[in-house]
């Protein structure tokens, strides 16, 4: 399992695994909610600002590498963590 760090300039938006696995948000879920499950990877929003701009480009990709790829073409910096 590899981490990743999602910035847009210094501001941390986005920690993500390329595992399959939940996806959450800023925002808390309903009650009774249950966190959607992704096929490629595991991830947790860090800042609603950025939110739907990545759900529509993960939307967008099918696979993580395509992801990572639309994430640094739209402007962000995506770092591996050690």
């Amino acid at each position: 399992m590899t981490r990743y760090a999602v910035y847009a300039a210094d501001d941390l938006v986005l920690t993500m695994r390329d595992e399959p696995g939940p996806i959450t948000s800023t925002a808390p879920p309903p009650p009774g909610g249950t966190p959607v499950l992704h096929p490629f990877l595991s991830a947790a929003a860090r800042d609603a600002t950025y939110e739907d701009q990545l759900a529509d480009l993960l939307a967008d990709s099918s696979d993580f590498g395509e992801f990572v790829e639309r994430l640094r073409e739209a402007g962000f910096i995506v770092e591996r963590e050690r």
